[in-house]
């Protein structure tokens, strides 16, 4: 598991790739709590984490940024039909298939970097005891 300096170096890192999505601005303003943003902050400057980490465990579930990228997940996820797409594919005027495919990549990086996360997390959390459940 990788320390809160590795943590706070690496968002900073990530925040300079960001690409421009639909998204993007509602997700880091209007649906994001202000105590995340506190936590890098503090994190990056070398100051305390604590009270923002108080705040982050305060917030409701439902408010939570966890919360927002699964339920974004099972949206996008729930009808998932891969021959559907592979239909739309000749006929996108707006978004490429090549420009797709970059998009898809990206996000699967996105999704790869989450899965580690909680299984670190829940490797460290929730050991395997090596039996049978």
């Amino acid at each position: 598991m990788s320390s809160k300096g590795e943590v706070s170096t690496m968002w900073v890192k990530d925040v300079n790739v960001f690409e421009l999505t639909p998204g993007l601005a509602d997700a880091l303003t209007a649906s994001m709590d202000s105590s995340y943003l506190e936590y890098f902050t503090a994190a990056c400057s070398g100051r305390s984490t604590k009270e923002a980490e108080k705040r982050i465990a305060a917030i409701s579930e439902d408010k939570r940024y966890l919360t927002r990228v699964l339920d974004s997940l099972d949206s996008a996820f729930a009808d998932f039909d891969d021959e559907t797409a592979k239909l739309d594919l000749p006929h996108m005027q707006n978004r490429k298939p090549e420009a797709i495919k970059r998009y898809l990549e990206f996000r699967l990086r996105q999704f790869k970097m989450l899965l580690e996360a909680v299984e670190d997390y829940v490797e460290e959390q929730y050991p395997a005891t090596g039996g049978h459940s």
